[in-house]
């Protein structure tokens, strides 16, 4: 089975993960609109590899950063549309926001550079906001948006999805502070081979 939010392994007889059911449980329709992986990143293959390696110091971040860039590019060239209607919006998102590190990392986010050179659209700003927790799952409150954006419609970027909780948690960043529909593109939808459903579900998307 696919999670009909993140499109990941889903256990037999569920529309959805645990994860995903979890942070519909808790908060709603603060989620994002729509939720679209741009690849599946498994461990220890080629897009993983590069999801791991683009923001670190290590010998070939910036070939890393580079094939991200161009995969983000012609995602969004061959489908951006079809993704801004799956989200509700009328015309494309009017701004665009790239999820911040919760690790305490300084100076902007290495993600921030292969998305601003991927579209032009005002960059939101989001933060952490100190003091809070963000724990696995939506986290309310973890982040905070900087700028309003009443009734707009807005892009989330994230590099990687793996319980999905830091994205979830910044499109409901952005729609308390008004975002009228919130788009989350993830670069790679973290996929473990070694879990017991990763077996059919990547059988699946082979077939």
């Amino acid at each position: 089975m696919i999670c009909r939010t993140c499109r990941g392994p889903a256990p037999d007889g569920f529309a959805r993960c645990y994860q995903c059911d979890l942070a519909v449980s808790q908060v709603g329709g603060l989620l994002a609109d729509v939720v679209v992986p741009v690849g599946y990143a498994v461990r220890g293959g080629p897009l993983a590899t590069d999801l791991r390696r683009y923001k670190s110091n290590q010998a070939g971040a910036a070939e890393s950063a580079a094939r991200l860039c161009d995969m983000l590019a012609e995602f969004l060239r061959d489908n951006g549309d079809s993704v801004w209607r799956a989200a509700g919006m009328t015309a494309g998102p009017a701004a665009v926001a790239v999820v911040p590190s919760g690790q305490g990392r300084r100076g902007a986010h290495p993600l921030l550079g292969i998305v601003s050179a991927c579209l032009d659209l005002p960059v939101l700003r989001l933060s952490v906001v100190p003091g809070n927790i963000h724990v696995r799952g939506v986290t309310v409150g973890w982040l905070r948006a900087e700028d309003p954006v009443p009734g707009a419609d807005v892009l989330v970027v994230d590099d990687t999805w793996v319980s999905g909780g830091s994205a979830q948690s910044a499109a409901v960043a952005l729609k308390l502070v008004g975002a009228r529909r919130v788009a989350i593109v993830v670069l790679g939808r973290h996929v473990n081979p070694t879990d017991p459903r990763s077996g059919p579900f990547l059988a699946t998307l082979a077939s």
